[in-house]
């Protein structure tokens, strides 16, 4: 009896301790797929939200071709002797002055030149002479030029007064703005030089 006792003590724990590991091993696996599944729900979200974000940034605009017409240029205004004789000695200088502008003012601003070559060739005549011994000295002639420059740009570029007059044409067809408008658009379309340059070679004492 004892035997039999035994056996049937033996028999019952295998069926005791199994079924706590079954039901253990089938909540690991529940809790596994479970957090699989939220990982990769997070991971969907996450990459569908930086998608576009990325497409934008990427985008890069057409680039604008540049202007022929901005391109610099340069017109001759002035080929000849020069002279001084603020020291007591004549000297003569062989001198070219250029103008600087827009290529697309090549045209009009060679024609002002011509229209007024005299009265340059006398103004520039007038600046040389003048000069001082120091100007004269000076390899580059910076402040013969300076002077130069700004007598072109006093004869060359439009005054202030003609630049208003073409504002104020649009501006009476209608438009709120137009006056502003339009007068900046005159200063940035209106003929006009930047700048001159001179060149000279060194003084040549002149016999009388």
């Amino acid at each position: 009896m004892a035997d039999k006792k035994n056996d049937a003590k033996t028999d019952d724990k295998p069926e005791g301790t199994e079924a706590p590991k079954k039901k253990g091993g089938m909540k690991f696996a529940l809790i596994t797929v479970a957090l699989l599944a939220i990982e990769g729900g997070v991971l969907f979200a996450v990459f569908s939200m930086g998608g576009p974000k990325d497409a934008q940034a990427t985008h890069a605009e057409p680039s604008k071709a540049a202007d022929p017409g901005d391109d610099p240029c340069e017109v001759a205004v002035f080929n000849g002797p020069l002279f001084n004789d603020r020291t007591g000695i004549n000297y003569g200088f062989k001198v070219e002055v250029f103008v600087a502008t827009k290529a697309r003012h090549r045209d009009a601003i060679t024609k002002k030149i011509e229209d007024s070559k005299a009265a340059l060739r006398a103004e520039i005549a007038g600046i040389w002479r003048m000069a001082s011994s120091d100007d004269l000295a000076d390899p580059l002639f910076e402040s013969l030029r300076r002077r130069i420059e700004a007598k072109l740009m006093e004869r060359l570029n439009p005054a202030d007064a003609e630049l208003a007059k073409g504002a104020q044409q649009p501006e009476e067809h209608g438009g709120k703005d137009g006056g502003h408008d339009s007068k900046d658009a005159a200063h940035a379309e209106a003929p006009c030089i930047t700048g001159a340059v001179v060149i000279s070679t060194p003084a040549v004492r002149q016999e009388r």
